[in-house]
């Protein structure tokens, strides 16, 4: 009996105890689940001054990027954010970006929420305002650059920022913001001279209203009046000219005086990579004669091409500058047939201190690897250093060119 009276205690204080903690959860969830809910706000908050709600729209929108991961609506019609991703050459994984833009199509905030880049190039670091200065902008972005030293992180991040606001744009939440002809043709430089990286900015000069000069020596390009127009004229490192208009159309037979002109200014500027090419062919291949340089309508990494004959047979040998942790010299040897002869560079490894797991390499077996490739064959995997990623995609980017370059002097574009 008293066994039973115990049990029936516990029983009491049991369902006592539920009942509060009941009580106490029906009490305390609603809280925890605001304060929970508080917490992400206070993310996108960040970048949507006076935002009071969110609601996730991601799944009702079209054509989402890989780059997009989540789009809010703000619920009292402030406008939306955007959590997004950017990937450049220097990424050890994505960078994480949450970007607020207005009802009126303007950025409101900017914020990197986790930088995954390497560090010596965080451009945070170079340019305190570069984030500043996007608050403000519509979709064109008209006053925003990149960062000097940091051009492949910034322009990730900026790519990123176009493609969130064009999501907006393409689903009829936003107006897309219009470009001037100067900005549209700025732009047009990496499609139509994917070569010419890390470009610098001067006043022009005449006719010519903006002068870029890119880094790594590939070229020059060059915002111009012509008349009523303004056109690019981009000049390679062995001195070729074209020109475009705002619709991205080669309209160089019709500005003659544009290309004297742009190419005049080019001339000015040192130039060795001709002699540099001739040294380097006949140190790689002893005995060659009748160097002759050639003048290629290319407009990537390589700044040098000519033929030459050895034994009774034709060789072309190209130089390309394509940039990796820092720039690459490249030199290539390639045969009537359009295999590699051979292949060397000035240097391979920058900075090996940097490559924790860097354990050498073997460097007359890398260069051997690319004996005898040819552009139908090339992979892109012969170019693999371990560990070694910016110089691997470097030399991949530096032997297409040579390729490219090859089949252009081929073809009879000089």
């Amino acid at each position: 009996m008293k066994l039973l009276k115990t049990f029936v205690i516990l029983l009491v204080i049991v369902a006592l105890f539920g009942g509060a903690m009941y009580g106490l959860n029906l009490y305390t969830g609603p809280i925890i689940e605001k304060n929970n809910a508080g917490a992400a706000n206070d993310k996108l908050n960040a970048v949507m001054p006076g935002g009071t709600g969110y609601e996730d729209i991601t799944a009702t929108l079209s054509d989402l990027p890989a780059s997009v991961t989540e789009v809010h609506k703000e619920t009292s019609g402030l406008g939306y954010v955007i959590l997004c991703t950017a990937e450049s050459s220097y990424s050890t994984a994505p960078m994480e970006i949450t970007l607020g833009v207005s009802a009126d199509g303007k950025i409101s905030g900017v914020e990197i929420t986790a930088y995954n880049d390497t560090e010596s190039f965080d451009f945070r670091a170079k340019d305190p305002n570069y984030l500043t200065s996007y608050i403000g902008q519509d979709s064109a972005l008209a006053d925003v650059g990149l960062v000097a030293g940091s051009t492949f992180s910034s322009t990730a991040f900026k790519n990123a920022i176009t493609e969130a606001m064009g999501i907006l744009i393409a689903n009829d939440m936003i107006a897309a913001g219009v470009k001037g002809d100067d900005q549209i043709l700025t732009e047009l430089i990496a499609t139509v001279a994917p070569g010419f990286t890390k470009l610098t900015e001067e006043a022009g000069i005449g006719n010519i209203q903006k002068i870029l000069t890119a880094e790594n020596g590939t070229g020059f390009a060059y915002i111009v009046k012509s008349g009523d127009a303004t056109v690019l004229a981009i000049v390679n490192a062995m001195g070729v000219c074209k020109v475009y208009n705002v619709e991205g159309a080669d309209v160089t037979a019709e500005n003659d005086g544009v290309v004297t002109e742009v190419t005049a200014h080019a001339a000015t500027k040192p130039n060795k990579f001709t002699d540099d090419l001739t040294a380097k062919i006949g140190r790689m291949m002893e005995g060659a004669a009748d160097i002759t340089p050639v003048a290629l309508d290319t407009f990537n990494t390589v700044v040098s091409a000519a033929s030459f004959t050895l034994d009774g047979a034709t060789y072309y040998g190209f130089y390309a500058r394509s940039i990796g942790f820092h720039q690459m010299d490249v030199f290539f040897v390639i045969d009537e047939n359009g295999a590699i002869t051979k292949m060397d560079a000035k240097q391979f490894i920058f900075d090996e201190e940097y490559f924790m797991a860097f354990g050498g390499m073997d460097v007359g077996a890398y260069k051997d690897g690319f004996v005898g490739i040819t552009g139908e064959t090339f992979t892109g995997d012969e170019t693999i250093i371990a560990t070694a990623t910016m110089t691997s995609n470097a030399m991949k980017e530096a032997t297409q060119d040579a390729f490219d370059a090859f089949n252009a002097l081929k073809g009879g574009a000089q």
